[in-house]
């Protein structure tokens, strides 16, 4: 019988990516104990099941208040901090939309975008392929940092002073040009070496 995978995680919230209790007992008891569960280093939990079920699992999923997502070359949900100075403050709905916006876009290669409501940045944004720290009103928004391997390296600055009704459409614009630019299985961080950061601002028409 086929097996297929799909990606569980909780609705962003204040305190970050948290499963509760109760979002653990509904996952064990939807996905059925022939299931295997894997947790990722993508605030995701990897569900593999038998082909037959996958469906109905991922609509009760859904209808517990969890999200579903694809797997594979495709940007992750949304890395986010604890919104530890709460949710206004720290932009959860901003964070919320974008996640709405971009998570399960079709990309080159798997792609992780990090969100953090300070410049704290304990969501370690910096280290993200798309990375965003709120100041204040406004957003930075950080691209072509990589955190594994030996070519490890920090996000660059791509632009500041972003309004919150502008975030969505500016991070979907960098996937976008990824997508359409970007080599097949060429990470994102490479593709920002061999694009250029300041060819990245003037295709999308920004400033630094």
């Amino acid at each position: 019988m086929k097996r297929v995978q799909f990606a569980v995680s909780p609705e962003i919230r204040v305190g970050g990516s948290v499963f509760t209790p109760t979002d653990m007992v509904a996952i064990g008891q939807i996905v059925g104990e022939d299931a295997k569960i894997e947790l990722s280093t993508f605030q995701q939990l990897i569900v593999e099941m038998n082909e037959e079920k996958a469906e109905d699992a991922k609509k009760a999923l859904r209808e517990k208040g969890l999200c579903v997502y694809e797997t594979g070359s495709v940007v992750k949900n949304l890395s986010v901090c604890s919104f530890c100075k709460g949710a206004e403050i720290e932009g959860l709905e901003a964070a919320r939309n974008l996640n709405d916006t971009i998570a399960g876009m079709a990309v080159p290669f798997t792609m992780r975008v990090g969100y953090t409501g300070c410049p704290n940045a304990c969501g370690e944004p910096l280290v993200k392929d798309i990375g965003i720290v709120k100041r204040k009103e406004t957003f930075e928004i950080y691209v072509g940092g990589q955190s594994k391997t030996m070519e490890a390296k920090t996000a660059e600055l791509l632009v500041e002073q972003v309004k919150e009704g502008q975030l969505s459409s500016i991070v979907q614009s960098i996937i976008t040009l990824y997508q359409t630019q970007g080599k097949k299985r060429e990470k994102f961080f490479k593709f920002v070496e061999r694009y250029g950061l300041e060819n990245v601002r003037k295709e999308l028409g920004l400033s630094s």
